[in-house]
């Protein structure tokens, strides 16, 4: 008796028309066979009939694709992975020659849905070429970033603390094309033209500069590479903002309303005699909401990471009241803000931090090793900033959505009123 070895097409059988199952030997190589000698397959493969380069279906994403083709995926996984679309994903890969689906076959009758599928071996190797060269390309990327750090650390150090981040950071690409140009002495005509000359096109990304801040960047660095834009800040209730000899005056109108800050730091801010808070938001709806209900006090909302000429805007306006109450959203960019804003207000000016964390929240994203990491760090504060910061490393995750920092503004404001509907605890407030 001959033994089988080698698959061999069962036409007929397979569920799916566009697809032809072959039966497959066993685990041992040899295709069972029945008492009489005839092959008797307990398991198929299912795959277009056609043995012609495997194409790529249309429908999926780089990402999928390359996860479809990497190795072989039990449909579990695949379920998990594709949800809804698994069957019609296998089946379109399937028809292209990308994958095989195994199935059982018992009693002549092929059991579905597949148990796995399988993908073609050239496409699998070709993948983990790739895989291979990305792993090489991130471990160079880090050993760039390192020699990069190096070099900043004296002159530069918040932009070398960025660069001390994982391998598979999606941001260290961006990270180290800008470091290298700073270390190199180049500079951009605008981020369009930064992105353009390291992405090959200009949509790859518009948000370069406030990546860097919120890195921990310095503002002049960023400036150094001609990216900056210029800079914002949104000033609402009993202010005044002075320039060229000309006073705009924003009481009585709903703010808080954006202001283009010169280069030249000629712009002169200060709050009416009256007012003895400053509130410093980083949401622009809590902020909003503060100028609706609080509109003898006056605002500032500072667009994110605060340039240097918007911390000087604050820094003035700070100095014309008693206590400036800064509320950023509890995480990394929120206690880099509250750092920053905290540091330039005048030593006679009693500052308070506001958590969102003291109040009702849902949990946020959570924090990363660079972040945990640069958290760690701002602890090591002995004040208000140090405290905020512990505390959103202690919790874990990030706090951004609009409720909760609203509830902890308004608990540190109003100390005797419940902060919402759901009489929300009220937040610690530290001076």
């Amino acid at each position: 008796m001959t033994q089988v070895r080698e698959e061999f097409p069962m036409r007929g059988l397979s569920p799916y028309p566009e697809l032809l199952a072959f039966a497959q030997p066993g685990p041992d190589g040899i295709m069972p066979t029945d008492r009489h000698g005839v092959p008797k397959a307990r398991r198929v493969h299912l795959r277009s009939p056609d043995p012609a380069e495997p194409r790529r279906p249309e429908g999926l994403t780089d990402a999928e694709w390359r996860w479809a083709i990497s190795t072989t995926r039990r449909w579990t996984t695949v379920s998990k992975k594709f949800g809804n679309r698994a069957l019609a994903v296998a089946r379109a890969l399937a028809a292209s020659g990308c994958v095989s689906l195994e199935c059982g076959l018992t009693d002549g009758r092929i059991v579905t849905p597949p148990r796995r599928w399988l993908p073609h071996p050239a496409l699998a190797d070709e993948e983990s070429q790739r895989r291979d060269g990305r792993r090489q390309g991130q471990r160079d990327l880090a050993e760039q970033a390192e020699r990069l750090r190096t070099r900043l650390s004296s002159h530069w150090p918040g932009a070398a603390h960025s660069l001390h981040t994982d391998q598979h950071d999606p941001r260290l690409p961006w990270l180290v094309a800008a470091a290298t140009d700073l270390c190199d002495g180049t500079t951009y005509d605008s981020l369009r033209a930064f992105v353009q000359h390291h992405a090959g096109h200009t949509k790859a990304r518009d948000d370069v500069h406030k990546l860097l801040l919120d890195s921990g960047w310095e503002p002049d660095a960023v400036t150094e590479l001609g990216i900056n834009r210029s800079p914002y800040i949104g000033l609402g209730g009993p202010i005044n903002a002075e320039h060229n000899g000309r006073t705009l005056d924003w009481s009585g109108w709903p703010g808080p309303h954006d202001i283009r800050l010169p280069s030249d730091g000629s712009i002169a801010v200060r709050t009416h005699d009256k007012a003895t808070t400053l509130l410093v938001v980083e949401n622009r709806q809590a902020a909003e909401t503060a100028c609706d209900r609080w509109p003898q006090t006056p605002l500032i909302w500072c667009h994110g990471q605060p340039a240097d000429a918007a911390v000087d805007v604050i820094s003035q306006a700070a100095s014309t009241v008693d206590r400036v109450i800064i509320c950023a959203d509890a995480d990394l960019g929120g206690a880099r803000i509250t750092a920053r804003v905290h540091d330039v207000i005048p030593s006679g000016t009693e500052r308070i931090v506001v958590d969102a964390g003291t109040v009702a929240h849902p949990r946020g994203a959570m924090f990363g090793e660079h972040a945990q990491n640069e958290l760690i760090r701002i602890a090591e504060r002995d004040d208000a900033v140090g405290a905020f910061a512990a505390s959103c490393l202690q919790r874990g995750y990030a706090i951004e959505q609009e409720a909760p920092i609203r509830a902890a503004l308004r608990a540190v404001y109003e100390p005797d009123l419940p902060t919402n509907d759901h009489n929300h605890q009220e937040t610690n407030r530290w001076l």
